[in-house]
């Protein structure tokens, strides 16, 4: 036990740790500038093992302090080093737990109070038809070089489903094959925030995508889906409800009646659950893959997609999720063990204790050019009685109850603003308390008079 603590305490064991500290934030950079944030975080930064090297280091800090009487006025520096360390440390296991970050739309005129978190999290209610239970996992963190593990276990009405991680695809999309025994596939597009997501069903069967469900020249379908089916050599269509579409062929508009076939218009837009979609066409003899895209600079947070096993019962089914950092998506459902599921993976709804009311939106470009040079947003907190107004730019941060508002971005047709949000006030305040003594120890070391800086200034004189 005696050589135990020896080594724990010893000025070895601390730059021991010291040296696997600075190799692991070395790694972690590379690894973030290689793949993306969320592989930094999920392998070092995120990592149990960082934790209890950080633990480590707080247990051979204070041992120091102990072992070599850093208490004494005379080692006044030397002791703010090592409490400044341990402070830091703890605010940082503080954010780590219980801080977050999070973005907010607002669009101006409007006001807002909800939030969508920067972790990723799957989410999942479970139903049937009359009682409803919602689920949602520990933050989620995923690494484009493996290591990944999803698993969750939870009871039902009596009935036990598990949900397990197959595979994680980073920058996924659908592409189709050729090959000479294949199948048909209906293609459909999905436009996201400027974003277009192909997607391919399989003929036979139904999908939901998006909250969408559509059933593709299948019987098997629901009164809630869109039937998509072949009658007299012509491909129909059966909606819900009555859907309007717009003709970019035809330019002309139209609607699609209630449960009824009626000939599809193929590459119109339409508008389903706030989504909109296009119906684009009929391939044949195609296999469907999922495959993960080249890296592009052009896309900042390209979305992902996980593989999902769930089991119940006798019952077993994979279902294909898109997200990631910022996504939330609609849910996508499906039956297993006579229980509806409906499955989300990205981020999840944050509540803000007040609103966010938008007034006014600049956007400042370089002269001669459509380049953005700065943007501002006029806001007003909205909190029972109390208003409090703030202009929000680039470094004018606003503070509220903990939260901290930054201006991020903006929506793509300039109607709206988008902040980032960081809510971490003990943390952030207990880490910049262990960065100043940090300051004031390096200060002291060179005016100390018993410091090293002290001592050499002594034998020069």
């Amino acid at each position: 036990m005696k050589y135990l603590l020896t080594t724990l305490f010893s000025s070895r064991f601390s730059g021991l740790l010291l040296l696997l500290f600075a190799i692991s934030m070395a790694i972690a950079t590379f690894l973030e500038n290689d793949y993306n944030t969320e592989t930094a975080k999920a392998l070092i930064y995120n990592a149990k093992w960082f934790e209890i090297l950080l633990l480590l280091l707080v247990i051979n800090f204070i041992g120091n302090i102990a072992k070599y009487n850093l208490f004494s006025i005379q080692k006044a520096p030397i002791f703010l080093f090592h409490i400044a360390f341990i402070i830091i440390i703890l605010g940082a296991g503080i954010t780590r737990y219980r801080g977050y970050e999070a973005l907010i739309t607002i669009k101006e005129g409007e006001s807002n109070d909800r939030m969508i978190s920067i972790d990723n999290y799957l989410q999942v209610i479970a139903g049937n038809g009359t009682i409803n239970k919602s689920y949602i996992s520990k933050p989620i963190l995923m690494s484009e070089l493996g290591f990944n593990n999803i698993t969750e276990n939870f009871d039902f009405e009596g009935k036990k489903i598990e949900l397990e991680l197959k595979e994680y695809i980073p920058r996924a999309k659908y592409e189709l094959k050729d090959t000479i025994s294949g199948h048909t596939y209906l293609h459909i597009v999905i436009a996201e925030n400027e974003n277009r997501k192909d997607f391919y069903i399989q003929e036979g069967t139904r999908e939901n995508i998006y909250g969408i469900s559509i059933a593709f020249n299948t019987q098997n379908k629901l009164k809630t889906d869109i039937l998509i089916t072949k009658k007299n050599e012509t491909w129909h269509a059966s909606f819900p409800e009555i859907t309007d579409y717009f003709s970019m062929i035809l330019n002309k508009a139209g609607s699609y009646p209630k449960n009824q076939l009626t000939p599809i218009h193929f590459k119109a837009l339409s508008k389903i659950n706030n989504t909109q979609i296009v119906f684009n066409k009929i391939v044949e003899n195609k296999v469907r893959t999922l495959v993960s895209e080249e890296k592009n600079s052009e896309i900042k947070n390209p979305e992902a997609a996980i593989i999902i096993s769930a089991k119940s019962g006798a019952d077993h089914k994979e279902i294909t999720l898109f997200g990631g950092p910022g996504y939330m998506n609609p849910f996508s459902t499906f039956f297993i063990n006579g229980t509806h599921l409906k499955l989300r993976y990205g981020a999840k709804p944050i509540k803000l204790p007040f609103s966010i009311y938008l007034k006014d939106f600049k956007l400042e470009r370089y002269p001669g050019s459509n380049s953005p040079s700065a943007f501002y947003s006029d806001v007003e907190i909205q909190e029972k009685n109390k208003l409090l107004n703030h202009t929000i730019f680039m470094n004018n941060v606003l503070d509220h109850k903990g939260y901290r508002f930054f201006q991020s971005a903006y929506l793509p047709d300039e109607s709206g603003t988008i902040l980032s949000v960081n809510f971490d006030y003990w943390g952030t305040l207990i880490t910049y308390i262990g960065y100043s003594l940090l300051a004031i120890g390096m200060l002291l070391s060179l005016f100390w008079k018993n410091s090293h800086f002290g001592l050499t200034l002594k034998l020069l004189r």
